[in-house]
């Protein structure tokens, strides 16, 4: 065994140390990883995508989640913290604390600087690997820019939405979420090509 892997934690020596810290991290494969604040932006940006999500589920059976909900990944050793996920039916809860779900059905992430390559890349890889899940959105927070990765029996499906006017239609969960609610108050950087309103 090298020095490397023995350092590298286990899902429950993460958990123990997660469940007590003052701050939130992701786990990688033994690594654990700090997770940043947010910008205005961002939290705009989730706080309204958040409420048009539990508006629409008011009388189904769904469930929109925030950050602090985190997710397990078992085939790749991963929990991660989405910005917004959720089901149409019940959670599988990872234990009795009912702080980690395994199958979320959407999960939207708030574009950073820091963080847009991670979230197009080695994070959507490591959600591909979650049966359930049927719709992966990222939703830019320094212009109008969402773009929606939908799971099709031959692979992803990608659809980009760049007008305010335009709306996200997720299917696994039948809603529609206008661009103009998700942007709504969200004030760009003027060298930014788009505003919200």
């Amino acid at each position: 065994m090298s020095a490397a892997e023995e350092l590298k934690l286990t899902p429950d020596n993460y958990l123990e140390q997660e469940r007590a810290a003052e701050f939130k991290s992701e786990f990688v494969d033994g690594e654990i990883y700090a997770m940043s604040g947010a910008t205005l932006n961002h939290n705009r940006i989730a706080m309204n995508a958040g409420r048009e999500l539990g508006n629409a589920f008011k009388d189904r059976p769904c469930l929109v989640l925030g950050s602090d909900m985190k997710v397990w990944m078992e085939s790749v050793n991963t929990f991660a913290y989405p910005d917004l996920s959720g089901r149409c039916g019940p959670l599988d809860f990872y234990d009795d604390r009912k702080d980690i779900y395994r199958n979320p059905e959407f999960i939207i992430e708030i574009l950073s600087d820091s963080t847009e390559t991670y979230d197009r890349c080695d994070k959507f890889y490591r959600y591909q690997t979650l049966e359930s899940l049927r719709e992966y959105v990222l939703i830019s927070q320094n212009s109008v820019a969402v773009d929606v990765f939908r799971r099709h029996e031959a692979g992803w499906l990608y659809h980009s939405i760049r007008d305010l006017n335009g709306v996200v239609r997720l299917d696994s969960i039948d809603c529609e979420i206008p661009l103009s609610e998700i942007y709504r108050g969200v004030e760009f950087e003027p060298s930014s090509p788009n505003r919200g309103s």
